[in-house]
C-alpha cells in the first residue's frame, strides 16, 4: 500500500509532566517528534481536503502537552486517541517525547519513550 507520511520533528514544549512534585511545579522542557500515516489513494492533488493539516497536528499536540501528567507513556496515548479520533484516515503512527533535563542524579542527556500504534479501526471511503 503507497501511503503518505505526515511529520513533525523536533516540536518544543515547557511543560510539568513527571512524578515528582518539583517535576510538577517547575515543570521541564521537552522535544516531540510526531508521524502519521494515510494512504495515498485518499489524497487528491491539490486539494487540501484529502490531506492531513500538520499544523491542526500541531495544536493537538500542544493542548496535550499542556495538561499535567505523571507518565510521558498517558500523554503519548492521549495523542494517539486525539488523533485518531479527529483522522480516522490515520493508519499508522509514531511519537516520541523526550524530557531535555531529566532529575535524575547522573544523567546529563535526555530520557524519554516511543510509542507506536496502528489503526486497524479507521473507517476509509
Amino acid at each position: 500500500m503507497r501511503k503518505i507520511i505526515v511529520r513533525l520533528t523536533d516540536l518544543r514544549f515547557y511543560a510539568h509532566i513527571g512524578l515528582f512534585e518539583q517535576e510538577k511545579r517547575v515543570g521541564n522542557e521537552f522535544r516531540v517528534n510526531i508521524e502519521v500515516g494515510y494512504p495515498a489513494s485518499i489524497f487528491s492533488s491539490e486539494d487540501l481536503s484529502t490531506s492531513i493539516s500538520y499544523a491542526d497536528i500541531y495544536e493537538e499536540v500542544r493542548r496535550e502537552m499542556s495538561k499535567e501528567w505523571d507518565l510521558l507513556e498517558s500523554v503519548a496515548l492521549s495523542i494517539q486517541d486525539v488523533i485518531l479520533k479527529r483522522w480516522q484516515q490515520i493508519t499508522e503512527g509514531k511519537i516520541s517525547i523526550e524530557k531535555m533535563s531529566p532529575p535524575i542524579a547522573g544523567i546529563v542527556g535526555r530520557c524519554g519513550i516511543e510509542y507506536q500504534f496502528k489503526n486497524n479501526l479507521q473507517k476509509i471511503g
